[in-house]
């Protein structure tokens, strides 16, 4: 299958990954329509994703990612293979894509722990807030169970995880955070999906689903401020 035509996909040279399942715009006309569950992109994932790797590129740190292209009326990648809410299942091709697109993240993850004896999957998504008291950014890791990376043995919350910590840091200087390590309020809904389940207790493999509000992806200033913060994570947790 030509990866091209419905991801954008590059290999790096640390062990960090960027997936982005639902900033896809193309919707071909061959790929039967889902029948059910949600159908609205997460508007400027894509793009903003694409800043994070530019970003990085910058500091000479080339990053794994893979961004779908299609669009989630057409395909979700976060969704279970079996569910009807993932693709259209009369449609051969959707679940080739949905299957490639699994199987590129699984093989990123096993060569970053393979090279680098560890690594972490950051699963960017979007949200809207349902009201103003609502957190600016959610991290899903089914309350700690797919961080499997220590920073700190001694720490607590989010600082005890390699990753999870750096993130945490640098994002909570601009944003209202809820780690996702304790079930509040808010983080139920976003405690992540089937793309961070697959690494469910996976060793050597920390995945973190990033759920953004709507109001900062699409603003140019605090979208801008965002992606220096999560960039200024990779680059720390990568160092460290």
């Amino acid at each position: 299958m030509d990866l091209s035509r419905y991801f954008e996909v590059e290999k790096g040279n640390t062990p960090v990954i960027l997936s982005c399942p639902h900033g896809g715009y193309k919707k071909p006309k061959r790929i039967l329509n889902k029948t059910t569950g949600v159908k609205i992109a997460d508007k400027n994932t894509f793009f903003i994703a694409k800043l994070i790797i530019k970003q990085l590129k910058v500091k000479n740190i080339d990053i794994y990612s893979i961004l779908s292209k299609i669009h989630r009326s057409k395909i979700d990648l976060n969704r279970p293979p079996h569910s009807k809410s993932a693709f259209n299942h009369s449609s051969a091709e959707a679940q080739n894509i949905f299957r490639a697109y699994q199987d590129q993240l699984n093989n990123f993850a096993q060569e970053c722990v393979s090279k680098h004896n560890r690594a972490l999957i950051i699963d960017f998504h979007g949200f809207t807030k349902p009201y103003k008291g609502y957190p600016d950014v959610i991290f899903g890791h089914i309350f700690g169970k797919t961080l499997d990376l220590l920073e700190n043995s001694k720490e607590q919350d989010c600082n005890r995880y390699w990753g999870c910590a750096q993130l945490q840091y640098e994002i909570s200087k601009f944003f209202v955070l809820d780690d996702g390590l304790a079930l509040t309020d808010f983080n139920l809904s976003y405690s992540g999906g089937y793309i961070t389940h697959q690494f469910y207790n996976r060793s050597k493999v920390s995945a973190i689903q990033i759920e953004v509000a709507k109001q900062i992806r699409l603003d140019f200033d605090r979208t801008n401020i965002l992606v220096k913060a999560i960039a200024n994570a990779i680059i720390k947790a990568v160092n460290s």
